[in-house]
């Protein structure tokens, strides 16, 4: 059993959030694009964090079942990429997770530039 939790029905306490190369501790619960802000992270929310403009989209590498459920906006606005990639502004962290900045690239959201199937 984790020792950051109670029981199984409890969130982690502190969480160690992974962003790229960086490692960072917060509290369960907190929103992920305001973990990273406040730590100095230059993340883009153009639309200053209201999920409009999907400029704040990470993609998760790891612990997305510490992540809070994939909201309405964000099918909405990631379409078949929800889930894979999460708009920080709407993402809550409940337990460890590694997340990293997408690129765009040919209307497509690719990590890696890589635009085939």
């Amino acid at each position: 059993m984790n020792k950051d939790r109670d029981n199984r029905n409890q969130p982690y306490r502190s969480v160690v959030l992974r962003y790229g190369e960086r490692t960072l501790e917060t509290r369960s619960g907190r929103r992920l694009l305001d973990v990273l802000l406040e730590n100095h992270v230059d993340h883009r929310h153009v639309c200053g964090g209201n999920g409009f403009c999907t400029s704040c989209r990470v993609e998760v590498l790891q612990g997305k079942e510490h992540l809070s459920p994939v909201s309405a906006l964000e099918r909405e606005r990631l379409g078949r990429e929800a889930g894979r990639l999460r708009l920080a502004c709407q993402t809550h962290v409940h337990g460890p997770v590694h997340v990293r900045a997408p690129r765009a690239t040919f209307g497509r959201f690719s990590p890696d530039g890589d635009t085939s199937d």
